[in-house]
């Protein structure tokens, strides 16, 4: 079975916006970020119940992770949930919605697997 960590390492890579050579922020260093974003998110944790950043020269993200209760009637058979806040230090943010597959190791955006059904190409 996979740990959140590893569920967000495998987001940050799948997803793309984190360069692959960004340094992941240990809380200690969070606590020292030139950013107060950085500080206030990570250092302490208190956006949500999972947080990682990540930097990279003047560059920074961040990334918020919260599993959400799993529905039936929307969530595909074997995926989990997540909603997943982001932000970065250009001042751009986004919210979405994932499913994350354990036993494939795999992410989708929940949006794209809604509109499929719709279309009926599922």
């Amino acid at each position: 079975m996979y740990s959140v960590d590893y569920r967000m390492q495998s987001f940050i890579a799948w997803h793309g916006e984190v360069p692959p050579e960004a340094k992941r922020l240990e809380d200690f260093e969070a606590r020292t970020h030139g950013a107060p974003w950085i500080r206030r998110l990570i250092g302490k944790g208190l956006a949500c119940s999972y947080v990682v950043g990540y930097a990279l020269g003047q560059r920074w993200w961040t990334l918020c992770f919260e599993r959400k209760k799993r529905h039936d009637s929307v969530t595909p058979e074997g995926a989990e949930d997540w909603c997943i806040e982001a932000y970065d230090h250009t001042g751009n943010s986004w919210t979405g919605h994932y499913h994350f597959w354990p036993a494939e190791d795999r992410w989708r955006d929940a949006l794209t697997i809604l509109a499929a059904r719709t279309a009926g190409d599922t």
